[in-house]
């Protein structure tokens, strides 16, 4: 039951950090907005903008335990470099402090076993902080750190379709999806080239991200909401690096 309200504690923990993130980016976009050009200041508080991001990468896993456990049954095992995709935005406070969120998805290559279909996946979600120098006009460099939560997630299909209701009724252990949840601490960081002239309203970023992620907490493995005992330690923890494309605004507001 105490991992099973860690789950749920996690995923409330989760919704907070993407709500939190978008009230940070939209409060330093309304920041902009509110300071007039004739205000010397509030130019160079609008120097910097935030950006919003997509992003496709390596993420490295710690799934030789649970390839431990499906070698000992039978099944195939999973590559522990994953792939992941997802994307984010950051605001920028004072020229300087990155507050942001992102989230991604990971996802390997699928394996059989007695004709079930079988796949380890899993994602996360972070609140990100960073801290922005730019060596030349168009580069941003930085350092970044993260705190969030996601799992991983071990799906044993059915051994077949489904035609007919009573096919249901015969087999209703058709399928199987179990996962565990984690708290989870990012530290790395990255860097920005922008493309185009920064004084036009707006272009794209070209980035890569590299960094190291921790899992600091891990509840048991589920099946729905009942806790498993005995279950791997396969975690999330390990390197990852992502290229990233991104857009902005402006860093000025229309000349007169």
């Amino acid at each position: 039951m105490q991992h099973t309200r860690f789950s749920s504690l996690l995923r409330l923990a989760l919704a907070s950090i993407l709500l939190l993130s978008l009230g940070a980016i939209a409060t330093v976009q309304a920041q902009d907005h509110d300071h007039g050009d004739d205000d010397p200041a509030a130019e160079s508080a609008m120097e910097e903008r935030g950006a919003g991001f997509f992003a496709i990468g390596t993420q490295f896993t710690d799934l030789g335990p649970l390839n431990s456990r499906l070698t000992d049954a039978g099944y195939p095992t999973f590559a522990s470099e994953m792939v992941s995709f997802g994307g984010g935005g950051y605001g920028v406070v004072a020229n300087r402090l990155m507050l942001g969120g992102e989230g991604h998805g990971l996802i390997t290559a699928d394996g059989s076993f007695q004709g079930r279909n079988v796949s380890v996946g899993g994602g996360y979600g972070l609140f990100t902080l960073g801290y922005l120098f730019r060596p030349t006009p168009k580069l941003r460099v930085y350092p970044q750190a993260g705190l969030g939560g996601g799992g991983l997630r071990l799906e044993i299909e059915s051994p077949g379709d489904a035609n007919e209701f009573d096919d249901i009724l015969d087999n209703p252990n058709r399928s199987a999806s179990i996962g565990r949840a984690s708290l989870l601490v990012s530290l790395g960081g990255g860097l920005e080239y922008q493309f185009g002239d920064p004084d036009t309203d707006g272009g794209i970023r070209l980035g890569l991200r590299a960094g190291y992620m921790i899992s600091a907490l891990n509840s048991d493995w589920q099946l729905d909401e009942n806790a498993l005992g005995g279950g791997p330690d396969a975690t999330m923890q390990g390197p990852f690096v992502r290229l990233i494309l991104g857009g902005f605004g402006s860093d000025d507001e229309e000349d007169d």
